[in-house]
């Protein structure tokens, strides 16, 4: 699945090299950061993770890319039951746009690709539960500001293909990072 990411990037970043390129702003950026990340699940605490996405502006209001992100949220005991949880990871095809070409630039965008979760397992008294969730179709809606290289995002990831509200695997990151390249020609 990784492959067929890569390549479909590679497709999309040919055709746009072909049709369009940002007037104002360098082709190829990355966006690093760290993120905070509050799952909607039951059961489950909070986490911490880390992105990468590389970007090509297609013009100067309009970047795709390719975002990898992995986050690990925490296990709870209550009363008698305990659930834990490993990390989650995503691989998706991006689009932001930038409503200024200022250098405060507010966005907002949409992200859709491949979610892999691990294992999730909850003790409740004498029985057991384990799910090995695999890997899901996902999106996530976002909005955010680049201040300069300066990025801050905010955005809920949703997870398909999961049934009970109490095994959601669904959350919202808050989003702290830089982006290296981009910026003003």
């Amino acid at each position: 699945m990784k492959k067929v990411l890569l390549v479909l990037t590679v497709l999309v970043a040919g055709m746009a090299t072909s049709f369009a390129q940002s007037s104002d702003y360098k082709a190829f950026k990355v966006d690093v950061g760290g993120l905070y990340a509050i799952p909607s699940g039951d059961g489950v605490k909070a986490g911490i993770g880390f992105y990468l996405e590389p970007k090509y502006n297609i013009t100067n209001n309009i970047a795709l890319g390719l975002k990898m992100e992995w986050a690990a949220m925490g296990a709870e005991e209550e009363e008698g039951m305990s659930v834990s949880v490993s990390t989650l990871g995503t691989y998706q095809l991006t689009g932001d746009y930038y409503f200024t070409d200022s250098k405060v630039r507010p966005f907002a965008g949409l992200g859709a690709g491949i979610y892999s979760m691990g294992t999730v397992e909850a003790t409740a008294g004498e029985s057991t539960f384990e799910a090995d969730y695999g890997s899901k179709f996902g999106f996530a809606p976002r909005v955010g500001v680049l201040i300069g290289h300066f990025r801050l995002g905010l955005e809920y990831n949703v997870i398909t293909g999961i049934d009970s509200e109490l095994e959601s695997r669904n959350y919202l990151s808050f989003k702290i990072g830089v982006e290296i390249g981009g910026g003003k020609k």
